[in-house]
């Protein structure tokens, strides 16, 4: 039996829409689960953890956007209970780093084929991330897209206009990167993002060499920009190709610690959460997917 943990609300109520039509599906095709709606924040986690508790489900499925799924694996990390998912969100960017379709009948159709592998997850003090975070400038876009009631009508295209309005107010500043017990200093930094798929923020492909399963996480640090300098290396990243400019550096390693002397915020999976500092450490294969 699988368990489907929707939220209805993701992507301005597409959740509601899409999982609707999957739900159709399932009664028509007999397949046996049960369903259950997200009441707020946090509360898909607790129904994951429940579920792995309970060991009564093959797999639970997460229908919302990218917050969901963190919420879902946080909620099974660690276990042998492994998580589907139907993209319902704004930036869907753990689908299209899965190569899972945005369709939902194609979506249901993968996971009915019940083919499972294993991915790392990078740990930090109270949660796990689940495919990528940032601080600074990212972090404000993703609190601000979260906000917007764009989102429902002009999905992923929210993040670029919400990224040009953070742009008049955002100031970069000074930051401390420690990649496994190297430390580096940077001046000006605009963001700091960390992850273990290429791609977030709805497809900005930010780390594009970043594997899943590799026991690395990624990081990008974008500093020394003026505001037009940054709104013309932004766009390049969509395609990956800000790799070439001088002030994009890349590391990689197990453990990344960041630190500001200013307070930046932080995002996790698409949803702010805290700030600076910040630790992150990989936790090979310790997520099973669908």
């Amino acid at each position: 039996m699988y368990l489907f943990v929707v939220n209805e609300v993701s992507g301005k109520g597409r959740g509601r829409e899409v999982w609707a039509y999957v739900q159709k599906r399932l009664q028509e095709m007999r397949v046996p689960h049960e369903a259950v709606c997200t009441e707020g924040p946090g509360h898909a986690e607790e129904i994951a953890r429940d579920a792995r508790e309970g060991k009564m489900f093959k797999a639970i499925i997460a229908v919302g956007g990218d917050g969901t799924v963190n919420e879902v694996g946080n909620g099974v990390i660690g276990s042998d209970l492994p998580i589907g998912y139907i993209p319902a969100g704004t930036g869907n960017d753990f689908a299209l780093a899965h190569r899972i379709p945005l369709d939902p009948e194609w979506a249901l159709e993968r996971i009915l084929r019940h083919q499972v592998y294993q991915v790392d997850t990078g740990m930090l003090k109270e949660r796990h991330m689940i495919g990528f975070m940032g601080i600074g400038f990212d972090a404000k876009v993703a609190e601000a897209v979260n906000m917007s009631q764009r989102k429902r009508w002009l999905g992923r295209l929210t993040y670029g206009i919400e990224a040009i309005k953070t742009l008049k107010s955002f100031k970069p500043q000074p930051a401390v990167i420690t990649v496994d017990g190297r430390r580096y200093e940077y001046d000006g930094v605009w963001l700091v993002a960390v992850a273990n798929i290429p791609n977030y923020a709805g497809g900005i492909r930010i780390c594009p060499h970043a594997q899943m399963n590799d026991g690395l996480l990624d990081l990008c640090c974008v500093r020394n920009l003026t505001p037009g300098q940054f709104l013309r290396v932004f766009p390049s990243a969509y395609r990956g190709k800000h790799i070439h400019h001088p002030s994009v550096v890349f590391h990689s390693g197990r453990e990344i610690t960041i630190e500001t002397d200013a307070p930046f915020i932080a995002h996790v999976d698409g949803e702010v959460h805290g700030g600076a500092p910040v630790t992150v450490r990989v936790a090979p294969k310790s997520l099973s997917i669908l």
